[in-house]
């Protein structure tokens, strides 16, 4: 081939077989020059995958291959320049060039293969990208020795003790303030900005590596300028970071707000290793629920990217030919009818819409169908590898069908209840206040310390007054305790991050919390020294709580008094109702049709353990065909 030729792919025809790369040896500054060999997976020679952020198109290089030029992206450009030996071939897997990217047939075939090309690699080498990065910005080696050190600061806990959890993290604040007054290491005085300019790269955000990282051998992070970094070292760092509530303890202490930016990157690196720890056990549901903080490129792959992580329950097959509508929905309907479960209503409808004003809605998505785009928030349902928190629909399976148009959901169910008031939710109460925040949805953080804690004071108090003022007077009724808990319950879905349920004797300090927060912004308080001593091991499992689980829910009153956590789309009028087999209630919207929409999931106080059912079991002549469109 004259050296001019653009490349040209050969069909792959045959079964399990892929294309590996050949990385022809040479200095940093000589060209690219590469070739292609085609191979089945059980006859391939050692290799190594690449695991890297694709960048935009427009920023491309070219290269050799076999003897014509091939455009890459930027990224993986300056990636194989790193990875390249002086003196020897190198063996590598990277999906931008060893599939044919604008063949679809062969993608969606090639996409089934990557739980084994991954699997089967040697190692997975991550590129992060260059050193001085013009966008996101310097990394240094001594990144590297900086993990390290914070993981020998840190301790071991039990994530699934919430109580010890927050007993351990109470005693680290105060270890690290003893460590500091006596000129020590410790986390107060550690230098966060190595690690927060690491996770600040795209990579940790992006959708595939998830798989990519989950199924390898081994995992090294590799970045230009000598950053290299063992993957296990920075999983344990930050999923202890996040049990530890570090970026809290800086907060509190310090006044540092150095970790905020990087929070959703440490969430997303503790996934990740969930999902490596778990997946032989998960279902792709589960798989779904754990990356809504993942990003892609191509909307159909917040389904496709996760297909090797599902090891229980049905699945579909990749069709890159089909429309990101119809594979949201094929999705929905298979793992609700033939896994025979309804966790994955609690993603629907649109989750975070209101946030992407600008973003178009997929058209006749059916409310019932999660829009896999707008997630952003947790939820209340609990994973299928861990102990189920709530059972409001019974023990039973859940009865369901699809129309023969797949275009209504019927369910056996009740209505129960009625919304018929609610407060402001946290996030709209932030959006209020900074509306610029809605150019920058996937990034909701205010800030300003002390706007937040006048904000939750606001929360804490609109939902007091909601609960026990009475209508049409400023005077507050003095609620006994079981209300009182029924409250405080209320006020954190029952839940602690980990979706436990939280135990009473902290439920039952809520009032105190109340009473803490509120004194913090009257006193201007640091919140540390000041905290009431009942306050030490409960304040961080709630503040958590009230972040993950309510924060865009808005509290609610019923029409029979009940309290409830909403979706921030509800409307009065709208109903209450309990599915067979669901764990958590759902707000619907009559369309006086005899159907409804879906709102969104809910939790309402009294009715999480099936009592919306003779002593929790269902009896079918007490429930309907709830029709959803």
């Amino acid at each position: 081939m004259a050296l001019n030729t653009t490349y040209e792919y050969t069909a792959i025809v045959a079964p399990r077989t892929i294309r590996l790369m050949h990385l022809h040896p040479g200095l940093e500054t000589d060209p690219i020059n590469l070739s292609l060999v085609t191979t089945t997976l059980d006859s391939a020679s050692e290799f190594e995958a690449v695991s890297y952020c694709w960048g935009s198109a427009p920023d491309e290089r070219c290269v050799t291959c076999n003897g014509a030029t091939l455009s890459i992206t930027h990224s993986l450009f300056t990636g194989l320049v790193h990875f390249r030996h002086v003196d020897r071939l190198r063996t590598l897997w990277a999906d931008a060039v060893c599939i044919n990217q604008a063949d679809m047939a062969e993608k969606s075939g090639q996409v089934l293969l990557m739980p084994r090309i991954y699997s089967q690699a040697t190692g997975t080498l991550i590129w992060l990208g260059v050193a001085n990065d013009p966008v996101f910005g310097a990394l240094s080696p001594g990144v590297t020795v900086s993990i390290r050190q914070a993981l020998q600061l840190l301790p071991e806990f039990e994530p699934e003790n919430a109580a010890d959890t927050a007993a351990k993290s109470q005693a680290l604040h105060h270890e690290s303030q003893r460590l500091r007054d006596e000129g020590k290491p410790n986390l107060l005085d550690h230098d966060w900005a190595l690690l927060a300019a690491l996770l600040a790269r795209p990579w940790f955000r992006r959708k595939w590596v998830v798989q990519e990282v989950a199924l390898a051998k081994q995992a090294v992070l590799y970045a230009g300028g000598g950053v290299e970094i063992q993957w296990p070292d920075l999983a344990q760092l930050a999923f202890t970071m996040e049990g530890m509530g570090i970026q809290r303890l800086l907060i509190l202490k310090t006044g540092e707000t150095v970790l905020e930016p990087i929070t959703v990157p440490l969430h997303c690196i503790t996934n990740v290793l969930m999902v490596q720890l778990f997946r032989h056990r998960a279902t792709l549901v589960d798989g779904v629920m754990n990356t809504i903080d993942f990003q892609c490129t191509d909307p159909r792959d917040h389904v496709y990217s996760l297909l090797s992580l599902g090891a229980v329950g049905p699945t579909i097959l990749p069709d890159y030919n089909a429309s990101v509508r119809d594979v949201f929905q094929r999705f929905a309907i298979t793992m609700m009818v033939q896994g025979q479960s309804l966790k994955l209503l609690s993603l629907a409808p649109d989750r975070a819409g209101f946030l992407h004003l600008d973003t178009q809605v997929l058209e006749v998505l059916p409310s019932w169908v999660p829009d896999f785009r707008f997630i952003a928030a947790d939820v209340m349902v609990s994973y299928t590898v861990r102990p189920q928190a709530f059972f409001a629909g019974g023990r039973a399976k859940p009865i369901l069908s699809v129309s023969d148009d797949q275009q209504i959901l019927k369910c056996q169910g009740r209505i129960i209840d009625t919304v018929t008031s609610f407060s402001t939710s946290l996030v709209e109460m932030m959006l209020a206040d900074m509306p610029e925040l809605r150019l920058s949805p996937r990034y909701l953080v205010d800030p300003s310390l002390e706007r937040r804690k006048k904000r939750l004071v606001r929360l804490l108090e609109d939902c007091y007054h909601l609960a026990f003022g009475r209508p049409g007077s400023s005077e507050i009724t003095n609620p006994d305790t079981e209300l009182m808990m029924a409250f405080s319950r209320t006020m954190v879905c029952g839940l602690d991050i980990m979706r436990n349920r939280l135990p009473q004797e902290l439920i039952a300090a809520f009032p105190q919390y109340m009473q803490w927060a509120t004194e913090r912004v009257a006193n201007k308080q640091d919140g540390g020294r000041h905290r009431p001593v009942s306050m030490l091991n409960y304040s961080a499992v709630i503040d958590e709580s009230i972040i993950a689980f309510t924060s865009r829910l808005k509290f609610c009153v019923t029409e029979h008094g009940r309290f409830g956590q909403i979706p921030s789309t509800s409307q009065p009028g709208d109903c209450i109702c309990v599915l067979v087999g669901s764990e958590v209630p759902f707000i619907v919207r009559p369309t006086g049709r005899g159907t409804y929409t879906l709102v969104g999931e809910c939790y309402i106080d009294g009715i999480m353990d099936g009592e919306s059912f003779v002593g929790g079991h269902v009896e079918t002549e007490l429930t309907e065909t709830i029709h959803f469109e």
